[in-house]
């Protein structure tokens, strides 16, 4: 295989974890690589240990610009990538050796537009978790809509450059991923599965999670986009209505679901009921027939309960549900 693969790696600000990034990219199995470095505005030392990498393998491109964000690094490192396959690794993370070499054999023997692998989630204290990249082997998106929800990180997949001509990540926003991978896998015709968690996924301590911020309702816009996305590119009526409607389980799994979950791991009691009756409101704007949708209704008793209690807004009864389970 000499297929060039470009792997776009964003940095800021991420000193104490950049050596282990790059040199987990450098000891890929498969070589035909070039590394882009792209410092997105690093106050830190990380542009040196930048310059130091550059200076032991040639592979290696060095990318400089304003602070602009993820989604812009990323932007950045794709207008200037000349691989004909994308990966995106985030420098607090690393991947395993086999990984880029991997998915571009599965993508090249069954034709496909993308590789998935699974992931591991690291944490600080050693532990380990698996998160499942999706439950499929080769499939076609059209013949299976349903893949267009598959875990929508960008990290832990291989894409044909020919799926970003006319896509961007959004710049300003969370949620950057959910916003954009759905899209790039409805254009893809073929996905192809590696079950192997060649991904690991660095979980900082000193997360943002636990603060109220109302950017956490960005994960709405993000499901509209891809919505807007697919009215606008697919002229197969009754293929259009399959994949909005896959979107829409979005509303129910990230906004309805994940989205209480956050709130409710917020630090101050008053944020967290603020936020329930303002996530509510976002879920009620952006999908006003939610309560219909066949997600909700196959729930659980416990969800059940808890949404029974979010549409009387009983905030309080809600916490206490999660706060009794903890």
């Amino acid at each position: 295989m000499k297929h060039l693969v470009s792997v776009i790696v964003p940095v800021y600000n991420v000193q104490m974890y950049l050596n282990r990034c790059v040199q987990s990219i450098v000891d890929q199995t498969y070589s035909n690589l070039e590394i882009l470095l792209v410092d997105d505005g690093s106050t830190d030392e990380s542009y040196s240990l930048m310059k130091t990498w550059k200076e032991k393998d040639p592979r290696i491109r060095l990318l400089q610009k304003t602070n602009g964000g993820l989604s812009d690094a990323r932007n950045y490192g794709i207008q200037r990538a000349q691989g004909e396959y994308f990966a995106f690794i985030d420098s607090d993370d690393f991947i395993r050796p086999a990984m880029i070499g991997t998915l571009l054999e599965a993508m090249l023997e069954n034709q496909a537009q993308i590789g998935v692998c699974d992931m591991e989630y690291l944490y600080d204290d050693g532990r380990v978790e698996l998160a499942n990249g999706g439950d499929f082997e080769v499939a076609d998106i059209k013949t299976h809509p349903e893949l267009i929800r598959m875990n929508n990180s960008a990290c832990n997949k291989l894409f044909a450059r020919s799926l970003f001509s006319d896509i961007e990540f959004p710049i300003g926003k969370w949620y950057e991923d959910l916003a954009t991978i759905p899209m790039i896998c409805f254009n893809a015709e073929r996905i192809v599965k590696v079950n192997e968690p060649f991904y690991v996924y660095y979980q900082r301590t000193g997360s943002i999670a636990h603060s109220a911020n109302p950017k956490i309702f960005h994960i709405y816009e993000a499901i509209q986009r891809v919505i807007d996305y697919i009215e606008t590119h697919c002229s197969n009526v009754q293929m259009k209505d399959q994949f909005i409607q896959e979107m829409k389980h979005c509303y129910i799994i990230h906004g309805l679901d994940l989205t209480t979950l956050r709130i409710k791991d917020f630090d101050r009691s008053e944020n967290r009921e603020y936020y329930l009756e303002e996530n509510m409101k976002h879920l009620k704007q952006f999908y006003p027939d939610w309560e219909n949708d066949s997600m909700v209704k196959s729930v659980g008793l416990k969800k059940k309960m808890i949404i029974a209690l979010l549409k009387r807004k009983q905030w309080k009864a809600v916490l206490g549900i999660y706060d009794r389970s903890k």
